[in-house]
């Protein structure tokens, strides 16, 4: 169960991960030299368990556990308490880098339609042919560069503008067809009357 005061919120999911497997990791040492293994035996077969493993919260990293590595995080781990907290990072993650071009594309595609959130509308904007560097690009990647607030304010003025549009072909439908009732198609034409002449 994650401690706030340990793992603030500002810390990512894959970090407190990391946290847990590693004080799982140093448990495990701590429990074989217990029953009388030696340490670098036991520090090689918990290694061989957990290095390289995915994160559940984040596939696309991997722990890196080699026993140098462990063997550094033990001691780190003794000196901090045998706690989670002594693994803490003291880095966060970068935003990852989208193309300044492609998310300018982007913001005019939301812009000029009506889109229920905007997941779907990356979804839609990336489908478009010829975006390749957008199909690499994964939602979640956006989320950092372009703001939710930002989305929701060009649908709601989009949604003024149709409200608005609506009304005035309301209002130019009933001028026509005032003027349609009023007008002939055609100007009538001219009756020219003929005069009698007695020229022989």
């Amino acid at each position: 169960m994650k401690n706030p005061s340990i793992f603030p919120k500002t810390i990512p999911d894959w970090q407190t991960e990391r946290a847990a497997k590693l004080q799982r990791a140093c448990l495990s040492v701590q429990g074989a030299v217990g029953r009388g293994e030696k340490i670098s035996r036991a520090i090689r077969r918990v290694s061989r368990r957990y290095h390289r493993r995915n994160y559940k919260r984040d596939r696309s990293r991997r722990l890196a556990l080699a026993p140098g590595t462990l063997r550094r995080l033990w001691d780190k781990w003794k000196i901090g308490g045998e706690v989670p907290a002594a693994f803490k990072l003291h880095y966060y993650s970068r935003p990852p880098f989208i193309p300044r071009p492609l998310l300018i594309r982007f913001c005019e595609f939301c812009a000029t339609r009506r889109l229920p959130s905007v997941k779907e509308a990356w979804q839609k904007f990336s489908r478009i042919r010829g975006n390749f560097t957008a199909k690499r690009i994964s939602y979640g990647q956006v989320c950092y560069s372009f703001r939710a607030a930002e989305f929701y304010l060009m649908q709601s003025e989009l949604k003024a503008i149709e409200t608005a549009q609506a009304r005035l072909n309301k209002i130019k439908f009933k001028v026509i067809t005032d003027i349609t009732n009023r007008l002939p198609v055609r100007a009538p034409r001219r009756r020219v009357r003929r005069e009698i002449t007695f020229e022989i």
